[in-house]
């Protein structure tokens, strides 16, 4: 198999990874490599459980060179590793072997000492696997460095947060197509299979840049014949990806055609697909067309050139209508396409006018209200005050409310004596058996002698205008 023959083993075969490599040699160099656990996070097949491999074979390797400090993958310690014969070595998959009783097993072990190794190393793929319970069992022989523990994970952010904080962590970034395509041609010509580098690149893409699925695809291929843009199309199954092209080309001049693709489409994709498919396509004829070109995308290029030429910018518009469709059936997605076509794709999309903006009115000086002010409040507090102590108080005869109190003054709301506070509740809730007694409001005047200061006090301004509270704040 070509995804094991070719796995790299020194830090010079790794792929992508040089800042990475970097520091993990500095550490090989000052000699600090077994003084912390690691862990390698990032995407699948990016080459994480390699890198720690290569790391593991580094640090127990008998006759590493600080200056190159590159497992020389011929000692016995080495050699053992890539047997996995290895007693100081050991490799847990934490999907199956993640459990606590496994962990403890590990756990239970670190006292015995083993040949050739100061300490021991466990390297635990897919870690983020590993339950909590086994996770926590490790928190104290890491933190004593009893072991060397090395986590290979997809998603980070499962793994414990007292694990991580005892480790080093190194994110392993997603391989460039370039370098794919390098290691791939270098692969190709060791196993004399002919190429071409489109054909190449369209598994790349296809692949989505996971470097093990490239190898293993390119050796399906190969088996058929060279690796050709059209070989890969056919074993692939890629002309169903040049169908969304047509569908777009075709749905505004000939849509019984582009529903007839719809149809060819459906039943090699599900309608989810196929919707996904459409609107990548109008997005890829864009950037394609404006040398924005996406890494890891399958592009038909020369059917890309002609739907831009249709749509030009408006292949945005029809890629956003696709995304915000969520299609369950074949016959949702025909219907949708059918009423747009209908409705004049082209038209609505291409050829719609900008909305004329409305007219801007000139701006007028602004109206000065021609409303005479209120006249000037001239009374004093002299005043105010003579007026509170020589107005009468209003009876209740005047006002019909069915029911009084036992001295005659009507029982208004909250116990005021005013008639105009009445209300129904004052005149239809209240038991008239048990009304209840209030008193007048009334004010005693003082003598004239005095200042205006003197004449109104406190008492006499709180209880005057709580009465003109009470007759609607008139005077």
């Amino acid at each position: 198999m070509w995804d094991t023959t070719y796995r790299p083993l020194t830090f010079a075969d790794v792929l992508g990874q040089e800042g990475t490599v970097q520091l993990l040699k500095a550490r090989l160099k000052n000699g600090t490599a077994l003084d912390t656990s690691y862990i390698f996070s990032g995407g699948s097949g990016q080459g994480k459980t390699t890198l720690a491999r290569i790391y593991a074979r580094a640090m127990l390797c008998e006759n590493l060179d600080k200056n190159n400090p590159e497992p020389c993958n011929q000692c016995e310690s080495c050699r053992s590793i890539l047997n996995d014969s290895s007693v100081a070595f050991s490799e847990q998959d934490a999907a199956s072997q993640g459990g606590i009783d496994q962990i403890r097993r590990i756990v239970d072990s670190l006292p015995f000492s083993v040949m050739g190794a100061s300490k021991r190393i466990y390297l635990f793929d897919e870690c983020h696997r590993m339950s909590k319970d086994a996770q926590d069992v490790l928190l104290k022989p890491l933190e004593e460095r009893k072991m060397i523990g090395m986590f290979c994970t997809t998603e980070p952010e499962k793994v414990r947060g007292a694990i991580r904080s005892r480790c080093e962590e190194y994110g392993i970034r997603k391989v460039t197509r370039e370098d794919i395509l390098v290691r791939m041609k270098r692969i190709l010509e060791a196993e004399k299979v002919e190429f071409d580098d489109d054909g190449i690149l369209t598994v790349i893409d296809y692949a989505g840049g996971h470097v093990r699925d490239v190898v293993s695809r390119l050796e399906m291929i190969a088996q058929i014949g060279p690796v050709t843009l059209d070989n890969v199309r056919d074993h692939l199954n890629l002309s169903v990806i040049s169908t969304y092209y047509q569908i777009l080309l075709n749905l505004t001049s000939d849509t019984k055609k582009a529903l007839q693709l719809v149809d060819q489409a459906c039943e090699r994709m599900t309608a989810e697909e196929v919707v996904s498919g459409l609107s990548e396509a109008a997005m890829n004829s864009f950037r394609l067309a404006n040398g924005m070109g996406a890494d890891f995308s399958f592009t038909d290029k020369m059917l890309a050139v002609e739907v831009y030429k249709i749509y030009g910018v408006e292949l945005i518009k029809i890629a956003s209508h696709f995304l915000r469709s969520r299609y369950v059936t074949q016959v949702g997605l025909i219907c949708d396409l059918t009423a747009l076509a209908f409705s004049g794709v082209k038209a609505s999309f291409v050829s719609a006018q900008p909305v004329a903006p409305a007219p801007v009115l000139p701006i007028s000086a602004p109206v000065v209200s021609q409303t005479q002010p209120p006249p000037p409040i001239t009374a004093t507090p002299t005043k105010i005050a003579e007026e509170l102590t020589t107005t009468p108080v209003v009876e209740a005869e005047s006002v019909n409310t069915g029911r009084a109190s036992s001295d005659g003054i009507p029982i208004g709301n909250l116990g005021s004596d005013d008639p105009r506070a009445l209300t129904t509740y004052d005149t239809q809730v209240i038991p008239e058996e048990n009304p209840g007694k209030r008193k007048k409001l009334t004010l005693t005047p003082h003598e004239t002698n005095t200042s205006d200061r003197e004449l109104i006090s406190h008492e006499t301004w709180r209880r005057g205008f709580a009465e003109l509270w009470s007759r609607g704040g008139n005077a």
